[in-house]
């Protein structure tokens, strides 16, 4: 009897192609062909931030389901029935929240498909932000359903989501200078993440009490026939607030590195050459450039001898190891590798093998001379005199002109040159230009 219910709502309403339409914008928001398929948690963030997007349509989709008694003005009959409220409204409640929350997890199943035949590390992690995600959107139908109950207009959708969005766009002004828990709040912030994150277990727990409180809310809402009955409707989501921020953990705490996708998978023989183990299937592609960038740094004083994938975490900045290359890379959709530079020799060449910095992030023309810097040091020691057309105006010129000061010194001093240029970039110092030409 229940199952035929069910079924009678489900054909009866727009819910089915409501998840159908939220599974196909899902799948188009994720959808990234220059992120590798093997990067499983990038994956699960990429469609969990697609909530920025896909909670307001949930909401929407909820709002005008729940006008349907309204429109056709039976509202008053199906109030008269005997049956208590939140029973009378279960099938409409559960067939909206699961048609929408089974939409958003089935728009992740070709990116997990792809990761699961591509990736040779799978975060354990990986499914708490999917089972958020899903809670959230299920939350969203329902209380759509009891504000288009208590708000049947035609206008109510539309401006709804309009009113999400720039509560969305003014919180992010108003917290973002801040460190405290409200912001995760919104459906899709889970704090600052990349393919090496893992969600804290408090911002899973306390996103999952509010948007549980959401859900309750919205029901109660929809079921609510007084006005006495509607006050009562709000408790579980105020509750709920109260119970979730004393949970929640500071935005810098929300997510942290995960120890076991950052662990070193090395080659074979020597040098010794590491990535991480979420691009261990990339090692092959990077081991023999690795060591031909290596015989070329041994030309140098206190020159390294392995080269290491080490990615930094947010806000923080590696400490170099005199003996170590650090460097980051990316892995493209088809499995290559990207490094940003024309190779990936040039770019454990970069700076003579250093790490780049000696400026803050913001800070672009205080970045033109280090880059250009960094960029001759590397193309002397693999012995040309000019380097690709691939630095914008004025770094380009800056790069040729360093490098023609340098081949006209004797080449004892341009080994000192590029030596004493390392020196520098190992100290994270902002003068390497000056360092590399003298000036």
């Amino acid at each position: 009897m229940i199952g035929r219910v069910f079924f009678v709502e489900v054909r009866r309403t727009a819910a089915l192609w409501f998840g159908v339409g939220l599974a196909l914008a899902a799948a188009w928001l994720t959808a990234d062909p220059e992120r590798w398929d093997g990067a499983w948690m990038a994956t699960v963030l990429a469609h969990h931030t697609s909530l920025d997007l896909l909670w307001p349509l949930a909401l929407a989709a909820g709002v005008w389901q729940g006008r349907r008694d309204h429109v056709a003005r039976i509202s008053d009959q199906i109030a008269s029935t005997p049956r208590p409220g939140l029973a009378r409204v279960a099938p409409q409640a559960m067939v909206i929240a699961g048609c929408l929350a089974g939409g958003y997890a089935g728009g992740l199943l070709d990116g997990l498909g792809r990761a699961l035949l591509a990736a040779t590390y799978h975060p354990p992690g990986s499914y708490w932000p999917l089972f958020t995600g899903t809670l959230s959107v299920a939350a969203a139908g329902l209380l759509g359903l009891g504000v288009g109950r208590l708000l049947p207009s035609r206008l109510t959708a539309p401006l709804i989501v309009i009113g999400y969005l720039a509560v969305m766009i003014v919180g992010s002004y108003w917290w973002a200078d801040t460190n405290g828990s409200g912001f995760l709040l919104s459906p899709s912030y889970l704090g600052e993440t990349d393919a090496y994150s893992m969600i804290d277990g408090r911002t899973i727990a306390g996103k999952a009490v509010w948007f549980a409180a959401l859900a309750a809310t919205g029901w109660a809402l929809y079921a609510a026939t007084t006005g006495r009955s509607r006050l009562l409707a709000v408790l579980p989501s105020v509750v709920g607030l109260v119970v979730a921020l004393a949970v929640l953990p500071s935005s810098s705490a929300a997510a942290r590195q995960d120890p076991q996708a950052v662990e070193l998978v090395c080659a074979d023989g020597a040098p010794r050459v590491c990535v991480t183990r979420l691009h261990e299937p990339a090692l092959p592609q990077i081991v023999e450039p690795a060591r031909r960038a290596l015989a070329m740094l041994s030309r140098l004083p206190n020159a390294p001898t392995e080269v290491v994938e080490e990615p930094s975490p947010h806000g923080t900045r590696i400490t170099q190891r005199r003996e170590t290359v650090h460097f980051e890379f990316a892995v493209h959709g088809d499995g290559t590798v990207v490094t940003g530079l024309e190779s990936m020799e040039a770019l454990i060449l970069d700076g003579a093998g250093t790490w780049a910095c000696g400026a803050a992030a913001t800070d672009v023309e205080g970045w033109e001379p280090i880059q250009a810097a960094r960029a001759a040091a590397g193309l002397w020691l693999q012995g040309r005199d000019a380097g690709p057309d691939e630095f914008w105006d004025p770094v380009q010129g800056m790069v040729e002109e360093a490098l023609a000061n340098l081949r006209a010194l004797p080449e004892q001093e341009q080994l000192a040159r590029v030596a004493a240029l390392r020196e520098a970039a190992l100290d994270c110092r902002p003068d390497l230009y000056e360092v590399l030409t003298g000036a």
